[in-house]
């Protein structure tokens, strides 16, 4: 499985679930961002956690298949396409703005994807996600969780390696706080990579890990 970063809540994730790479997107967000979304991307699958120039972008992205469009997943259920299980969880905001989060399962692994949540999770969302291997979690500040609220969620899911988004990026028009802070509230180890190539096997056993990926 592959895993690399766009920028905000933009994951791109790439596994062979069954037969042939399957790729999943995760909030591909507008140019009015101040970030210019790659327009050559492919999925099979995009989901949105919310309604924002953040997260709504489904039309720049193509279908993997031929003469397609990806499938689409913005609100909470219980979805599979070409291999890959898609839960989505209903998790409104602060202020009760509609808000979906996710879990992914792929080749034997579980990912949850918190969107731009930016308050703790209750115990029914918990209770939903499950045992979780990788959690994308926002720590930027502002309008998502902060550093030290981002260390508190991950404290309740308890995964095996962190990826930290919504975190301050070049060009991005919003203020936002750098990586280091949650990097600093978990004190773990840590690992920089453009692209996070991963096996279930080669998952840590113990010790937790924090991904900080570059945008791509």
């Amino acid at each position: 499985m592959k895993i690399s970063w766009n920028g905000l809540g933009s994951l791109v994730i790439t596994g062979k679930p069954v037969e042939g790479e399957v790729t999943l997107v995760t909030n591909p967000y507008q140019n009015e961002t101040g970030l210019r979304f790659p327009r050559t991307l492919k999925a099979s699958i995009v989901v949105s956690s919310h309604d924002s120039i953040e997260s709504d972008n489904f039309e720049v992205i193509e279908g993997e298949l031929h003469n397609t469009k990806p499938f689409a997943v913005r609100y909470a259920g219980e979805f599979e396409v070409r291999g890959i299980f898609v839960t989505g969880i209903s998790a409104p905001l602060k202020d009760k703005t509609p808000h979906t989060i996710y879990r992914f399962d792929l080749e034997g692994i579980s990912i949850g994807f918190l969107g731009a949540i930016d308050r703790p999770l209750t115990n029914q969302e918990i209770e939903r996600l499950g045992s979780i291997d990788i959690l994308a979690v926002p720590s930027g500040g502002g309008d998502v969780l902060d550093a030290k609220g981002a260390s508190e969620v991950v404290s309740q899911v308890e995964p095996r390696m962190v990826i930290p988004t919504y975190v301050n990026t070049k060009g991005l028009k919003k203020e936002s706080s750098d990586v280091e802070g949650i990097c600093k509230e978990l004190s773990c180890a840590r690992e920089d990579v453009s692209t996070l190539k991963i096996k279930k096997s080669a998952l840590p056993a113990e010790d937790m890990q924090i991904v900080v990926l570059s945008r791509s």
